[in-house]
Parts: C-alpha cells; sequence; structure tokens
C-alpha cells in the first residue's frame, strides 16, 4: 500500500481524502464500510458509502419497505459520548426537519441504533456535486442562477435559526428538475448549528467540545478562530465557492493551517494575480469580495441582501457597482467605465 502523501495541499484532496485527514488529527479514525449492509431504524438498509467527515460518515440507504432511496448520516460513535454533542445532534436533527426548500436537502428520520449509534435520514438527490460541475469553468448565467439558487436555500435556512457551517462544493448537489433545469440543493444541513439559542441558553458557540468544525478552505475568519459565530459565517464561504467559480481556483493554497491563517490574516488577492488572462465580470469579482470580507459587519447583512443585489447586478449593473464600491467610490467609478458593463 502506498504511503499517503502528507505534503498534499489540503484543498487538492478528495472529499474522503479530507474527512479522514480531520478524523485522523482528532485522533479517531473512520471506520469507512462498517454498517453497510446493515439495517438501521428497523427500515433503512445501509446500501454503499458517500463521504466522511469529523462529525460522521454519510451512507446510501433504501427504505426497504418503500424502496425509496436516502442518504444517512452516522454520527461518530466517540461522539456519542460527549452529551453537548449527542443532545445537539438530536435537537438539532429535529429543526433541520423543519426546512421545506427546493434548495435544501430536509431530514426525514432521527433515531438511534440498537448499538447506540445516532442516524439521521435525509433525502437523496442524484447529481454531481458542484465541485464536479466546476471542473470546466460555468458559464457567467449558469453561475448566477446557481448562485442565486443557493441563496434562496440559505435565507430559508437562516429564516428557521440554522447555520451550515460547513458549507462547500462538496455539500451542494447540482440536480436535474422534471422540466430539465438545474436545481442547486444544499446538503449536510443536519449538523449545522443553531443561530438562536435553546432551552439550555447554547446556540451561539461552534461546538462545547472547542473542535473547529468545517473546511478550512471555506471557513469565515472568526469560525477558524473558534469564535462565536452567526449566519454571516454562511456568506463567507458562498464568497469563497464563487471566487473559485470565476476564478477555477480558491483564494489561497497551502495545508489546512495555512489556508485558515491566510483567511483570518489576508483579504483574498485578485482573481487577476491568482488566474492571469482569464476573463472575469468585474461585478461579481467585487460581489463576491464583499461576501468573503473579513469582518462579519463588512459582508451581506443578510442572505436576502445578497440575492437583491445579485438582482441588481442583473437589472442596473451601473447602480450595482455604486452599491458594491461604495466604500471605495474610485474603484467603482473605474468599473463603471468598463467596456463589459457598457455593452450591457
Amino acid at each position: 500500500m502506498p504511503e499517503e502523501d502528507d505534503t498534499k495541499p489540503f484543498a487538492r484532496r478528495t472529499r474522503k481524502e479530507r474527512g479522514q485527514l480531520i478524523a485522523s488529527e482528532l485522533g479517531k479514525p473512520i471506520p469507512i464500510d462498517a454498517l453497510i449492509g446493515q439495517v438501521v431504524l428497523d427500515r433503512y438498509v445501509i446500501e454503499s458509502e458517500l463521504g466522511a467527515g469529523a462529525m460522521g460518515a454519510v451512507y446510501k440507504g433504501r427504505h426497504h419497505k418503500l424502496k425509496r432511496v436516502v442518504a444517512i448520516k452516522v454520527l461518530h460513535e466517540h461522539l456519542t459520548h460527549e452529551p453537548t454533542m449527542l443532545a445537539r445532534f438530536r435537537r438539532e436533527a429535529h429543526i433541520a426537519a423543519k426546512l421545506q426548500h427546493p434548495n435544501v436537502i430536509s431530514v426525514l428520520d432521527v433515531g438511534e441504533t440498537a448499538s447506540g449509534l445516532q442516524v439521521m435520514v435525509m433525502e437523496y438527490a442524484q447529481g454531481p456535486t458542484l465541485t464536479e460541475v466546476m471542473t470546466v469553468s460555468p458559464a457567467r448565467r449558469r453561475m448566477i442562477q446557481l448562485l442565486h439558487q443557493l441563496l434562496l436555500g440559505l435565507d430559508h435556512a437562516h429564516g428557521v435559526g440554522l447555520i451550515h457551517r460547513d458549507l462547500k462544493p462538496d455539500n451542494i448537489i447540482v440536480a436535474i428538475g422534471d422540466d430539465g433545469t438545474e436545481i442547486a440543493r444544499i446538503v449536510d444541513f443536519g449538523i449545522a448549528i443553531l443561530r438562536v439559542p435553546d432551552e439550555s441558553g447554547e446556540g451561539g458557540r461552534l461546538t462545547a467540545s472547542g473542535m473547529m468544525l468545517g473546511t478550512p478552505l471555506y471557513m469565515s475568519p472568526e469560525q477558524a478562530q473558534c469564535e462565536p459565530i452567526d449566519h454571516r459565517a454562511d456568506l463567507f464561504s458562498l464568497g469563497v465557492i464563487l471566487y473559485e467559480m470565476l476564478a477555477g481556483v480558491t483564494p489561497f493554497e497551502g495545508t489546512a493551517m495555512e489556508i485558515a491563517v491566510a483567511n483570518i490574516s489576508r483579504d483574498p488577492p485578485s482573481i487577476a494575480q491568482r488566474s492571469p488572462g482569464r476573463e472575469v465580470d468585474p461585478l461579481l469579482e467585487l460581489y463576491a469580495r464583499k461576501l468573503m470580507a473579513r469582518k462579519p459587519d463588512r459582508r451581506f447583512s443578510s442572505a436576502r441582501e445578497a440575492l437583491d443585489v445579485l438582482d441588481l447586478i442583473e437589472r442596473d449593473p451601473a447602480e450595482a457597482s455604486l452599491w458594491l464600491g461604495k466604500t471605495d467610490v474610485p474603484r467603482a467609478l473605474e468599473m463603471i467605465s468598463l467596456p463589459e458593463l457598457k455593452k450591457r
């Protein structure tokens, strides 16, 4: 068996490799195939493994009577012994079940196996992840449509008090609707955190165990520093995703720690620096940078506000440029004169 390449940048690892790396750093191995073939909650047969992370493993399964295909998340066994983590998993599963939106994967069932494993059953969405879609740079129209749908999903989730806190291309499925149009669907809201306090007064902290959960590549500065977060942490992650769609690369490269430090201490480089010669809509780049502001109060105040400005970019690019550049008037005026904007 070949030795693992420890020097491989975190950003270039596969979803499974990232999960295994995070878990190994926590000292807890991930049992990739341990549950395949088993029946959980007396009605769901686990068929294959879909992915894994620091919180748990996700499997493809099927209701053994209805034959409905589902996704099954299983909390890692060692986390079931942490009372706070266990309580949050159960509470957040019930809240996530309230998510009923075409751009969000809903939780269908939750329970505990005879052996004490915590299980969450979710809708199964068939289609490539956004990671796979981005192997070829999406056209501008397609990019805006996907971004618009993701903001709608976030607006709905934030409205019921849920923060995803691990939004990334691997957690976005691009499904095909009955009419043949693409539908961006956010997955893994089941391990989100609550923005509003529960009966115990908790809900604002990342975790009670002090773990830095999430993917450093897309993680907001406040989350990387294990500070209290709110819904604007998801907007930062979405900004990194948009930057990656525009540039073909993420703002920073390096190890997980190097990327986290860069997100904390540096503004993202211009796309011209990261991808020389690449043609990019300057307004969308400015929009991405607004989403990725290091200080939460300099980002959009909400997904709804971000939606409104995205619509403004389409309706009135000059006005949108002034709005986005109001803290940098020279840059805004420069953008208004760009040929790309005059052509619209």
